[in-house]
């Protein structure tokens, strides 16, 4: 009794791994890749990165320079000729009103954030000419519960700022 459990036990670990094996094969053989790495340009190595025309109560620098360590970029604390800089020139929020009740308030709006950023690299002549990056996203407002409207579309522009880092971070991975 005790040789066929055993047996049972091996005989499905095997099918699992027959199965699990092909998979990964296939996976890994179409270039998928986690998230979070990047394939940064090699003049990107040492960078500066410059979030001095960004509002300071914004998380972007810190945000950005997390992603850039974790794509393996060794982050310097000032500029010099042998260094990249990657300066945030502009960030900008904005919400517009796309639809009105029969009252004539505003019961959705479209929410808008952009980034201007640039890199030069001196030493490399390596430069990435000043760039936006926009995201548009539709929000709509509940008057009866405007505090839950505020803290969403806090969330909502939270949201918007990790997915311009990682359009950021691709445009940067596309000069590699």
């Amino acid at each position: 009794m005790k040789r066929f459990v055993l047996n049972k036990c091996f005989s499905s670990a095997l099918l699992l791994m027959s199965l699990l094996v092909p998979l990964l094969l296939l996976v890994s053989s179409c270039g998928f890749q986690l998230r979070g790495a990047y394939q940064l340009p090699a003049a990107m190595q040492n960078t500066f990165v410059d979030v001095s025309a960004v509002a300071e109560s914004s998380v972007l620098g810190r945000v950005i320079v997390r992603r850039l360590k974790a794509s393996d970029i060794k982050i310097i604390d000032s500029p010099a000729d042998d260094v990249a800089i990657l300066t945030i020139s502009k960030e900008k929020k904005t919400k517009r009103i796309i639809s009105v009740d029969s009252r004539g308030r505003a019961r959705e709006y479209t929410l808008t954030y952009a980034i201007s950023f640039n890199v030069k690299a001196l030493d490399a002549k390596f430069e990435i000419e000043d760039q936006e990056v926009r995201i548009d996203r539709d929000f709509v407002f509940d008057t009866e519960d405007v505090l839950g409207n505020s803290r969403e579309e806090s969330r909502l522009y939270e949201e918007m700022q990790l997915d311009i880092i990682r359009l950021i971070l691709l445009r940067l991975q596309s000069k590699a």
